[in-house]
C-alpha cells in the first residue's frame, strides 16, 4: 500500500519555481529594508517617521519569504492546477514575452517625454496585442481612457507628481 499523497496517474510537479519564488520575496524584503534606511527623517517626525511603513513592508515581505520558503524545504507544496484550462506541455511563447518586455521598457523610457497617460495606453495596447487581443484600437483606447482617469486622480486629487505631457497638463489645468 502506497503512502504517496500524490492521487494515482499525476505527476510529481518540479518544485525549484516554488523555491526560487520564496527566495526572490526574501531578497525583495531584504532590498525593501536596507532602501528604506535611505529615507531621510526630517527633525519634526515624532513617533512614525516616513522609515515605519517601508520597515513594516519590507519586514513582512522578509518573514512571507522565508516562511514560505520553510514550507518549500518541509515538502507542503502549492494544489495542481487541474481546473485551469491550460497545457502544461505547451512551449512559452517567447513572441509575446519579448513583446511585453519591450512594452514595459518604452514605457519607462515614454514616461517623461510623451507623459504618463499615453505611455500606459501604448504599453496596454502592446501587452493586450501579444496576449492576443483582436485589434490594437480598443485597448489602446480603453488603455488611455484609465491612463487618464488614474493620472488625474494621482495628480490632482492626491498630489502625486506624474508626468502629463503637455496636452494632458493643458487641459487639466482647470481641475
Amino acid at each position: 500500500m502506497s503512502t504517496s499523497t500524490t492521487p494515482p496517474g499525476a505527476q510529481q510537479r518540479g518544485h525549484t519555481g516554488e523555491a526560487v519564488l520564496a527566495a526572490l520575496l526574501a531578497a525583495l524584503g531584504v532590498y525593501l529594508l536596507v532602501d528604506a534606511g535611505a529615507i531621510a527623517v526630517p527633525g519634526s517626525s515624532n513617533t512614525v517617521g516616513p522609515r515605519f511603513f517601508p520597515y513594516a513592508v519590507g519586514g513582512l515581505t522578509v518573514l512571507t519569504g522565508a516562511a514560505l520558503a520553510l514550507r518549500v524545504l518541509r515538502g507542503d507544496r502549492g494544489p495542481a492546477e487541474d481546473s485551469e484550462d491550460i497545457d502544461p506541455d505547451a512551449p512559452t511563447d517567447w513572441r509575446a514575452v519579448g513583446v511585453i518586455a519591450v512594452a514595459f521598457l518604452a514605457h519607462a523610457l515614454l514616461i517623461n517625454v510623451i507623459g504618463w497617460p499615453l505611455a500606459v495606453a501604448l504599453m496596454f495596447a502592446a501587452v493586450a496585442w501579444a496576449l492576443g487581443a483582436v485589434g490594437i484600437v480598443r485597448p489602446f483606447l480603453i488603455g488611455l481612457l484609465l491612463g487618464c482617469v488614474v493620472w488625474t486622480v494621482f495628480v490632482k486629487a492626491l498630489n502625486v507628481a506624474l508626468p502629463g505631457g503637455t496636452v494632458l497638463e493643458w487641459m487639466t489645468s482647470w481641475i
